[in-house]
Parts: structure tokens; sequence; C-alpha cells
């Protein structure tokens, strides 16, 4: 795995734990939730991607995945993102 690549993997182990904390701190199955840090780290991980040297099919990846997190704004939704990163995660673990 490239120097690039890890770098991802820390963004991304990032929105995992913010993803995470969020989940936790909702009351409900669909409460709103503050989606101002992972909308941050969503931008950060733009940035990366765009800088990074990884596949065009792993970048497409990634930024969908970037796309969806402005989308999430209930538990619901974070727990769905939340099973989405791992399997990005897992396809980055494979470089």
């Amino acid at each position: 795995m490239s120097i690039a690549s890890n770098s991802l993997i820390d963004i991304l182990d990032e929105i995992k734990n913010e993803l995470t904390n969020q989940i936790s701190l909702a009351n409900g199955i669909d409460s709103k939730i503050d989606t101002t840090k992972l909308l941050q780290q969503s931008k950060i991980l733009d940035d990366a991607i765009l800088t990074s040297e990884i596949t065009k099919e792993h970048k497409s990846m990634l930024q969908k995945f970037s796309l969806t997190l402005h989308d999430s704004n209930t538990t619901k939704s974070l727990r769905y993102e939340r099973q989405d990163l791992g399997r990005v995660i897992d396809n980055l673990n494979g470089i």
C-alpha cells in the first residue's frame, strides 16, 4: 500500500469514528444529527482523493462515498454509511 493510500485510510478511520460517535449520540432511529464534522471530513477526503496515487476505480468509489456523506442526516443513514465505509476500507486495504 502506498503512502497516499495510508493517508486515505487515516482519513477514513476518522470518518468511521465520527460516524460511530454520531450514531451513539442519537436518541432515536431517525433522530436528526449534527453533520458538520462529517461534512468537513468529507471535504478533506475529497482533497486527498485528488492528490492520491490510487486507481481511477478506487477514486470513483471514494468520491461516491464522500458524496453520500452529504445526504446522511439520520441515524439510520449513518448506519448504512458506516457499513459502506467498511467495504471501502476493505477495498483500499487490498491495494
